[in-house]
């Protein structure tokens, strides 16, 4: 598996959750999207669905909803592209 903080996916999945938190506070695999960025949960749909647009992949409901981490969004994309 790739390293996900040099990845590309995570490049634009960064610049995508900071243009949604309200926590200033630096972006890294382990922050928590919620817990940490004060993304609340419809804030969280909207993300998936412009990462759905960009990438061209469709999230199941139960794996959107176990995302916690950058990671594990970073992750799914990667699971969900084949990248």
């Amino acid at each position: 598996m790739c390293n996900v903080q040099d990845s590309h996916v995570f490049e634009n999945v960064s610049k995508i959750l900071k243009a949604h938190a309200h926590a200033d506070i630096l972006i890294t695999p382990d922050v928590r999207i919620s817990a940490d960025l004060e993304i609340d949960s419809v804030e969280i749909f909207d993300i998936v669905m412009e990462i759905e647009d960009i990438y061209d992949i469709s999230f199941p409901v139960e794996v959107a909803s176990s995302i916690d981490t950058v990671r594990d969004l970073v992750e799914t994309i990667g699971q969900l592209t084949n990248v």
